[in-house]
């Protein structure tokens, strides 16, 4: 079982106006998104692997708070961490994920408004609630 961590990171929480950030995907044909995140290295911790993911695939530096829930996803183990957002602009990173964008195969970063959640095709499906839970209220509320 391969061992990943991930990072909900919501900007202006808040307010009506509340988004989140996903990687939008395209690969064999398929288009989804995921939260930024990655597979655990030996001998990082996952709230460091989830910091170093975050780098690496949206540039930007983050502080992690205490594990919200660990899931088992198609084979793996995923830990899912509330993050907050330190430094940096928001872009796809210098990561892997840079190296293997190719025209079948794009990742693209993105704010996306909470409102707009359920219009997105968000895999794992229990990633969804657990942003909502995470946003609180105000991310009930849809225009």
């Amino acid at each position: 079982m391969r061992a990943r961590a991930v990072a909900i990171i919501l900007n202006d929480a808040t307010s009506d106006s509340a988004e989140v950030l996903l990687m939008l995907r395209r690969k064999q044909g398929r288009a989804y998104a995921t939260l930024p995140g990655g597979g655990i290295e030996p001998g990082e911790t996952p709230a460091q692997a989830c910091v170093r993911e975050v780098l690496e695939e949206v540039n930007l530096t983050v502080t992690v708070g205490p594990p919200l829930l660990v899931l088992e996803n198609i084979g793996n183990l995923e830990h899912y961490f509330r993050a907050q957002v330190q430094s940096g602009e928001m872009r796809l990173g210098d990561g892997p994920e840079a190296i293997r964008s190719s025209d079948d195969n794009w990742y693209s970063p993105q704010w996306v408004p909470l409102t707009q959640l359920e219009s997105v095709n968000l895999v794992p499906e229990r990633a969804r609630e657990l942003v909502r839970e995470v946003a609180g209220p105000s991310s009930l509320r849809h225009d």
